[in-house]
């Protein structure tokens, strides 16, 4: 589960400003949720290809700090999806597949490619996981995600941004989302997710944005989840491949 966060967050990010945290300044926002999302959509995906595709495939070369006195673990990550909700994420290292997701029109699921088992997911982790996923979209819609979203609008060291938060009811904690108000760029996603017993604290941060098949995607992200550090660098990205007939069906072992 942690893998996954480590990865389906890199076009998600955090807002990073030099030194010590400034104050930052709030006041009611001058854009609604809609409006900030079209202008969103406008400069990530200006010629609408995004929204226009049916399938995307985004790879990631992924290093994971696993403690002061080691190496970076490094792995690679795949998310392929196609419309409506087919979608599948691997992770791989050195010695082949290692564990995915699958989702399709069934359900959930989680591959143990090397253990060679197939475990169902929950209703739970599957509404997280779909949720991570859709927000990781190169373009996102908020107002398909979550039923409650607050906007306000906010200033630190000079520089101006939303503050989106969004819940998917009004118990549940909220994911804090920071738009750039310059060039509307997400720069930051962070919160707290229960699951099961535990709880999953985050935070995500895009270093850099790249023009990528004619959209401005997260090109390098830095995320820390629970204390581990991970930096996610694209190395692929392709609108409507070409996807196997069985791409998304369980694999038999």
């Amino acid at each position: 589960m942690k893998k996954l966060f480590f990865t389906v967050t890199c076009a998600a990010a955090a807002l990073i400003l030099s030194g010590c945290a400034p104050e930052m300044i709030f006041r009611e926002s001058d854009l609604s949720v809609r409006e900030l999302e079209e202008k969103m959509s406008k400069a990530l995906d200006p010629s609408g290809r995004f929204a226009k595709a049916e399938r995307f495939i985004q790879r990631f070369e992924v290093k994971t700090s696993v403690g002061w006195l080691e190496p970076p673990k490094e792995e690679f990550v795949e998310v392929k999806f196609a419309r409506p909700g087919n979608f599948k994420i691997t992770t791989s290292d050195e010695k082949g597949l290692h564990h995915g997701y699958i989702f399709n029109d069934a359900g959930g699921y989680m591959i143990d490619y090397r253990g060679k088992t197939v475990k169902p997911l929950d209703k739970e982790m599957l509404s997280h996981l779909r949720t991570m996923r859709e927000i990781a979209d190169p373009v996102m819609e908020l107002g398909s995600v979550f039923n409650h979203i607050e906007i306000q609008k906010g200033s630190a060291d000079g520089k101006e941004f939303y503050l989106l938060r969004c819940r998917k009811s009004p118990q549940s904690n909220a994911l804090e989302l920071f738009i750039s108000a310059r060039d509307y760029r997400m720069r930051s996603l962070s919160g707290k997710i229960k699951i099961g017993s535990g709880t999953l604290d985050y935070r995500s941060t895009v270093i850099h944005y790249a023009l990528n098949e004619g959209l401005m995607v997260a090109d390098l992200t830095k995320s820390v989840t629970n204390g581990i550090k991970t930096e996610s660098k694209l190395i692929g990205f392709k609108l409507n491949p070409y996807f196997a007939p069985d791409e998304f069906k369980i694999p038999v072992f």
